[in-house]
């Protein structure tokens, strides 16, 4: 893996911007802590709010989660004026990748109200999502096959996959992609979601899945929610998004919403993310609860 020079892209970006007339040259850049995929600064201008610029990093990218400016950008500059991202400002492509930037948001990472994510997760896949966003499958074969091509990358395996029931055709929605608790941030003015990097087309459940997978919570410094909190999301999100479909679909897709998200956290682990290693024996111990119901 190549090292990087966090200090020579600043300074790339910082001349970059600066001549794009986009962020003036005088502004004060801040390497910040929590992005996990890629380089991002808070930037202080003398006159004007403050900026947040991103680089991509596109070895970042990983079977579950692109990490795509292009569609980043795309996806802010359609929520322009819905109190659900920031405010986009500007992208480019450059001799060191792509980058954007977006305006800073005060806030705290989320802590723990589910029917407030609810809520936010109705609201947004409510929307109409820009149609050059890829198509997301939340089919069982489709499930079963990406977890497949991942495992054929670790040294150890899984149960066979669970089985799943014949399911109506799920609506078609505008995903977030990553709805985890380090990509939520709770503000005076409500709940944001930031790190807009792989927004996709699909079944809203696979946002659901996402946000209510015990590995991911745990990844980010939470407990895994309890059964009783999964249901309080789901009634909420339910009486929020009048989607009963979504809900039933997340509920009988679960068990292998937990098989593929255990799969992933393997492939996190065999690719030196031992972050990853506990959420494999937690997805693995909520896939055998369901099964044992």
């Amino acid at each position: 893996m190549a090292i990087r020079n966090v200090q020579s892209e600043q300074e790339h970006l910082r001349r970059m911007w600066s001549a794009a007339k986009v962020i003036a040259d005088d502004a004060v850049w801040t390497a910040m802590d929590g992005g996990r995929s890629n380089p991002i600064w808070r930037v202080d201008l003398a006159d004007g709010p403050s900026l947040v610029c991103k680089l991509y990093d596109p070895s970042s990218a990983t079977p579950l989660f692109a990490n795509d400016g292009n569609r980043e950008a795309l996806a802010l500059q359609t929520l322009e004026g819905v109190s659900i991202a920031p405010r986009f400002v500007a992208f480019r492509t450059s001799a060191i990748g792509e980058s954007l930037v977006y305006r800073h948001i005060e806030g705290n990472t989320w802590q723990g109200d589910l029917k407030e994510i609810a809520v936010l997760m109705a609201q947004l896949h409510q929307l109409q999502p820009p149609a050059a966003l890829p198509s997301l499958s939340s089919a069982p074969k489709s499930l079963i096959a990406t977890a497949q091509r991942m495992l054929k990358e670790t040294e150890s395996g899984l149960p066979a996959p669970p089985s799943a029931p014949d399911l109506p055709a799920p609506r078609q929605a505008f995903l977030h992609g990553d709805i985890v608790p380090g990509n939520i941030l709770v503000t005076p003015k409500g709940v944001r979601l930031i790190d807009w990097q792989c927004p996709a087309i699909g079944d809203p459940s696979l946002d659901l899945a996402v946000f209510l997978s015990p590995a991911m919570q745990v990844a980010y410094g939470r407990r895994p929610l309890s059964a009783e909190e999964v249901s309080t999301f789901l009634a909420t999100y339910a009486d929020a998004s009048h989607d009963c479909l979504t809900v039933d679909r997340y509920r009988a897709l679960a068990p292998l919403f937990h098989w593929r998200m255990a799969a992933y956290c393997q492939w996190k682990v065999a690719h030196g993310d031992d972050a990853y290693a506990q959420g494999i024996g937690l997805e693995l111990a909520a896939l055998d609860r369901l099964e044992q119901r």
